[in-house]
């Protein structure tokens, strides 16, 4: 016992002998400790300080939000220091920001290899890489590298990433079964409940292709039978831009930059027709607009720098942008849906992401077409809106309704309001046009009498109720299908709903409950999944609960029909979102706006 402690006292003082030595070395200024303190550092060493000061100036320009400032000293940083994990990161998180994924990815893989060994450093650039592949939509991949990054983070310390990370999977997990699968939450959708990274939701190809048609243009088909209320797309715009001057440069500058920084957007950009001469190439290969399979990713080149490469661009703004009362874009697939004035899907926007629904029943190889303006409007100012757009609508009911027209001497009659040498629809519709006018401009005064007097006066609906008469008549003597019958009262849709206002204000409430059910059925042949149909039928079940009470056979029957009306139009929505969804339609109605997520 003695000796341990002898020895263990000799090695205290051994050890505390030692400690006195090293410390009057540091203090000597020509001693070893000192002379390593006044040598000057490695060159290496230089030139770690020096990058490290470049990435605080680069993290300074990031924090105002300069992130090509930020980029530009990161990489005089990483010229310096090329193993600098963090000064890779933080220029993938510029990149994240600027929307150029490929980018962000390239250098958040080069944080990931340069970070072995910094666990901290590592969870970092696997957060960024999982964003990175996100925006790419390669949702399977940042499915798995986030899994990866949330195993790495097991330690207690590691709780905050772990739990982002693994809401990062979740997110790209959703993402996936949207993209592969069309299974989309749509009253969460609609409604504003969603919340992600980069996208409120993934893009989704359904049972359609890009085909050549019978009459040797190109357009969108189905592959297989489809319902009516069938989800057949969901796209994201390459470029949109808010109404104004320079809308058209601004949709080509937004082109430009997305094929510069999306070699997948490229490829696309690349197969959008750009004329009616397009129509002579073959139809594109539908992988290309499949931006979740990441082979399609690898495959694809960047975009070209040289103005003749990109001539083409304005003529895909002008040949294939689309517009809605508040934004216009450019979507891939929706620009190769032929227009038709009784059309057999319909479109909804929230926000620029685009829902594309089928209107009918429709068997494999039938051709989608869409509607790009009003069509509740005589041919005539149909014709002119599509003149604007450069062609002219051949379309099934264009063609019932020019049936008998000449079409030099139509164009001159109908400039003088003389129906000569024009068909019976043309005829009919024209004829009724002209009664109309004066009509609905005596009856608005009185409508704004009734409201300045507060009901003491009623507006006469009698004009309207014959008007109505006299336009059915003619229809009649034509002998009319009841399909043709239904093009041809809603190329005159404004009297009729001025009617059924009329009718409202009147308290004709049963006469109103018979109009609005023609409407109603008009407009599924016309016009079914439009939102007029969604207001019609609103309007129907609120005249039935006034006229005949809340437990009347009518009630049920045009609750019914709202639902029914509702459901194509939006999908597969029910429950507390689909009575959310029917009262903002009640709110438009009254409040006499657009639909709620209209562009």
């Amino acid at each position: 016992m003695t000796d341990a402690r002898s020895n263990a006292r000799r090695r205290r003082e051994r050890d505390s002998r030692r400690g006195r030595r090293r410390a009057r070395a540091r203090a000597m200024p020509f001693g070893l400790g000192g002379l390593g303190a006044a040598l000057p550092k490695s060159k290496k060493a230089q030139k770690v300080d020096e990058a490290d000061a470049i990435r605080v100036e680069g993290n300074e320009k990031f924090a105002k939000g300069d992130y090509l400032g930020a980029i530009a000293a990161y990489d005089a940083a990483l010229k310096l220091n090329g193993s600098d994990a963090s000064a890779y990161a933080n220029k993938a998180e510029c990149y994240l920001r600027a929307r150029v994924f490929e980018k962000a990815l390239e250098c958040a893989t080069k944080a990931l290899e340069c970070s072995k060994g910094d666990k901290a450093m590592e969870l970092k650039a696997i957060y960024k890489k999982s964003m990175a592949l996100n925006g790419m939509a390669r949702y399977v991949d940042a499915a798995k590298t986030a899994d990866e990054g949330s195993r790495l983070a097991d330690a207690p310390e590691d709780a905050a990433v772990r739990a982002t990370l693994e809401k990062v999977k979740l997110e790209c997990e959703m993402l996936t079964a949207q993209a592969f699968t069309g299974a989309y939450d749509l009253g969460a959708l609609y409604l504003n409940r969603m919340g992600a990274s980069f996208r409120r939701c993934a893009d989704y190809i359904g049972a359609v292709r890009v085909s050549k048609l019978s009459d040797g243009r190109r357009g969108l088909v189905t592959t297989s039978a489809v319902a009516a209320g069938d989800l057949l797309m969901v796209q994201s715009p390459l470029s949109s831009a808010s109404f104004g001057k320079t809308v058209e440069q601004n949709l080509v500058r937004g082109l430009y930059e997305a094929a510069r920084a999306h070699p997948a957007d490229w490829a696309i950009l690349k197969a959008l027709p750009t004329s009616s001469e397009d129509e002579q190439k073959d139809a594109p290969e539908m992988s290309v607009f499949r931006k979740h399979i990441s082979a399609a990713n690898k495959e694809n080149a960047p975009a070209p720098e040289s103005p003749e490469e990109l001539a083409f661009i304005p003529k895909v703004v002008a040949n294939c942008a689309i517009s809605g009362r508040r934004l216009c874009g450019v979507w891939p697939l929706p620009s190769f849906i032929n227009h038709s004035c009784a059309p057999n899907c319909h479109r909804i926007n929230v926000g620029q992401i685009m829902l594309v629904f089928a209107s009918q029943n429709l068997p494999a190889g039938a051709e989608i077409t869409m509607k790009y303006y009003d069509t509740l409007m005589p041919k005539k100012d149909r014709d002119a809106f599509a003149s604007r757009r450069g062609y002219m609508c051949n379309c099934a009911r264009c063609a019932f309704e020019s049936t008998g027209d000449v079409s030099e001497e139509k164009k001159a009659d109908e400039a003088e309001e003389n129906d000569e040498g024009a068909g019976p629809i043309t005829c009919a519709v024209n004829g009724l046009k002209r009664k109309l006018k004066p009509v609905l401009k005596d009856f608005k005064e009185e409508l704004a009498e009734m409201k300045k007097t507060k009901g003491k006066t009623v507006p006469n609906v009698n004009p309207l109720i014959e008007l109505r008469g006299w336009y059915e008549s003619r229809l009649a003597a034509l002998n009319l299908s009841r399909a043709q019958l239904a093009m041809a009262r809603m190329s005159c849709y404004s009297m009729y709903e001025s009617l059924s206002l009329a009718l409202s204000v009147t308290g004709a409430g049963e006469m109103k409950h018979a109009l609005v059910k023609t409407i109603i059925e008009d407009l599924s042949v016309v016009d079914a999944g439009g939102f007029a149909a969604c207001k019609q039928s609103t309007m129907l079940a609120n005249n039935a609960r006034r006229t005949f009470g809340k437990d009347s056979r009518e009630v049920v029957d045009a609750t019914n029909v709202m639902v029914e009306t509702h459901c194509l139009r939006y999908g597969a929505i029910g429950g507390e979102d689909l009575i959310e969804i029917v009262r903002r339609t009640e709110q438009s109605i009254a409040e006499e706006t657009g639909e709620f997520c209209e562009l």
